[in-house]
């Protein structure tokens, strides 16, 4: 039985966690937050909006693996610890012309998606409240994650699989068969796997050189009240709007560069106005707004490989929550010795050498 450390206890360590369990490995997460998360955590997951968002307007050379991680989503959901914290709405998705909409289609139809046009009264299906829209597309295969909530049920279906999660266990350094925390304590291994988010320190950096890739960006989220639900996820030009099991957000900002999280008033006023412009002033602060700071790769696509002696899954940028499965799946290879997919190996850190 091979024995597997992570790094990480995020979204993406914790898939990795739970899909190394199911191939047979002998798995350990070390998180360097407590457990009880919330979105003023330094955990970029839980500060996230959660988007499943894998079709876009144009061709990218990894949309097929953004395609199979959104569909091991809805595999996954069924009797899984967190299947009430995700749901499958689709998406409307503004564009700024009816060019830029055709394209969009297009290229969903290219792919394999359901995507068609919609009018005024086939919006007001979706939003029971006023709309200024002139380009909308209503994209089937679109979801959303309560980033809280799925943490927990990771976290749960992880142990319930036999996973160990130790919380509060920072770690200062690794080898290519240990990790050893800020309090001395070591955990060997058989393959390291980190998985730490814009945090990597400089002895991780060390340890995994593609991690010096990774640029932090702060993004700021806002919580809003609207007159009615959301029947679709909200794509617009300069923000998104996500209704989840308990709230609807506004997202969100991107500052290369920052690590400091607090949340700037002139930023969630500036999502707020973008989000009135199209729901015609009907959108209202619920009074809390927080940052989040994402691990951006050069590309915007993770590293997800071999980097000097161990396994790195980081980088994530604007989709950690839409490329989770399948970066445990790519992991998961890695682990055991699969053969790689073409796709799958062109995620690789090596490609930012």
């Amino acid at each position: 039985m091979k024995r597997v450390v992570i790094v990480g206890g995020g979204v993406v360590g914790l898939w990795c966690a739970v899909r190394l369990r199911q191939g047979g490995a002998q798995v350990t997460v070390l998180e360097a937050e407590r457990e009880d998360l919330s979105v003023f955590s330094p955990t970029a997951s839980a500060a996230a909006a959660g988007m499943l968002a894998p079709v876009e307007h144009a061709v990218s050379p990894h949309e097929r693996v953004a395609l199979e991680s959104f569909d091991i989503w809805r595999r996954s959901q069924a009797n899984a610890e967190w299947a009430d914290g995700v749901h499958f709405g689709g998406a409307v998705v503004i564009s700024g012309s009816g060019e830029e909409a055709e394209a969009l289609r297009a290229n969903a139809q290219r792919l394999g998606r359901q995507a068609r046009a919609l009018n005024i009264a086939q919006l007001r299906k979706l939003w029971p409240f006023s709309v200024n829209v002139a380009h909308a597309t209503f994209i089937a295969d679109e979801g959303i994650a309560d980033p809280l909530r799925v943490l927990s049920g990771l976290a749960m279906q992880a142990r319930a699989l036999g996973a160990l999660i130790e919380y509060e266990a920072d770690v200062a350094n690794v080898t290519a068969n240990a990790a050893m925390t800020q309090e001395g304590r070591v955990y060997e291994a058989d393959q390291v796997i980190l998985a730490p988010g814009a945090w990597a320190t400089e002895k991780l950096m060390d340890a995994a050189p593609a991690l010096r890739q990774i640029r932090p960006a702060k993004g700021q989220l806002v919580s809003v009240i609207l007159p009615g639900p959301l029947g679709a996820t909200v794509r617009a030009p300069g923000f998104y709007a996500a209704q989840r099991r308990h709230d609807v957000v506004l997202g969100a900002t991107l500052e290369f560069d920052r690590f400091d999280r607090r949340p700037d008033p002139a930023a969630s006023d500036a999502l707020l106005a973008k989000a009135n412009a199209l729901f015609t002033g009907e959108v209202k602060p619920a009074g809390q707004s927080w940052a989040g700071i994402r691990p951006m790769s050069p590309d915007g696509w993770p590293a997800i490989g071999r980097s000097g002696d161990v396994l790195v899954a980081a980088g994530h940028s604007r989709n950690g929550w839409l490329l989770a499965p399948i970066t445990a799946e790519i992991i998961s290879a890695y682990v055991f010795d699969a053969s790689l997919e073409t796709g799958w190996a062109a995620l690789s850190p090596e490609r930012f050498a």
